[in-house]
């Protein structure tokens, strides 16, 4: 009897502790991760993000002028795979920790060597990489949970982080813009490379970027030399658009449509149909100005 006791008993506690296992009790503060492709880097931040509940964060929750996790638990942790810039202030790739300041007038943004920690209380100023001052902003927005997003601005990002009503954001940029530019300063200006579709791209990103048209138009016309290629007879239509070229600009229209009309295919209708309406909006502009 004694040893059908318990038997009985270990049963008993093993049904009791599958039936405590099928409830996964929610974390006041759910870990976030971000990844993000920005310009040719590989941007990681982890951290966890606790919510308001009713009570004030700022000045109370999360002190003035004590260095905070930017979190919850463990400390905020970014990671990047190339050099880059934040804040202003040169950053070499690897991962760090995040911590900030708060003040009502203005943050210290830090980052940190040390990823091991848990909250701040170990935090050492020794260790810190970086230290800059960013200035809080009154969002319109009530987050009721920390969070951190990345806005990106063409090739580079503005990383933000946000509570309650207050927001502060920070710089992130990239090396891909100086390497660019080297490339096509030092390879395809120089005529050390001379393929079509590495001055193809050349020319597609000058161009979005909005500068440099006197490289498009010398890109340009070095891929016609070896390539006679619609494309770039019509971003140098637009290129001398933008500058109010307009002869050029309707020279090199209409010769985009001449190319483009040799290569049939389905799509050549409604290529021609948009390009004879941009090239008709050119006219236009050269009219109005020759009054």
């Amino acid at each position: 009897m004694k040893l059908k006791s318990i038997l009985i008993l270990f049963l008993i506690i093993i049904v009791q502790d599958y039936a405590f296992s099928q409830i996964s009790y929610p974390s006041l503060s759910p870990k976030g991760i971000i990844t993000q492709k920005v310009g040719n880097t590989n941007l990681k931040i982890e951290y966890e993000r606790p919510s308001a509940r009713n009570r004030k964060i700022f000045g109370e929750l999360v002190p003035w002028n004590e260095v905070w996790r930017t979190g919850a638990g463990y400390c905020t942790k970014i990671s990047f795979d190339k050099n880059v810039k934040i804040g202003k202030q040169s950053i070499d790739a690897g991962t760090y920790s995040l911590f900030t300041i708060p003040n009502k007038e203005e943050w210290i943004v830090i980052l940190n060597l040390d990823t091991s920690l848990y909250g701040s209380y170990d935090y050492n100023p020794e260790k810190d990489v970086a230290r800059f001052v960013v200035y809080p902003q009154h969002s319109n927005r009530y987050y009721e949970t920390l969070t951190i997003d990345v806005d990106l601005i063409p090739n580079n990002a503005m990383i933000y982080v946000s509570w309650g009503n207050i927001s502060i954001g920070f710089e992130f940029e990239t090396s891909i813009d100086q390497e660019i530019e080297n490339y096509i300063n030092e390879e395809l200006l120089t005529g050390n490379v001379k393929e079509y579709d590495e001055m193809s791209n050349a020319i597609d990103y000058l161009y979005f970027q909005g500068s440099d048209y006197k490289k498009i138009e010398w890109l340009a016309k070095e891929s016609i030399k070896l390539n006679k290629s619609e494309f770039a007879y019509r971003l140098l239509m637009e290129t001398y658009e933008r500058q109010h070229y307009y002869k050029k600009a309707i020279e090199a229209g209409e010769k985009a449509i001449e190319v483009r009309k040799e290569k049939a295919d389905e799509y050549l209708p409604r290529d021609i149909k948009q390009w004879e309406k941009h090239l008709d909006r050119i006219k236009t502009k050269a009219n109005k100005k020759s009054r």
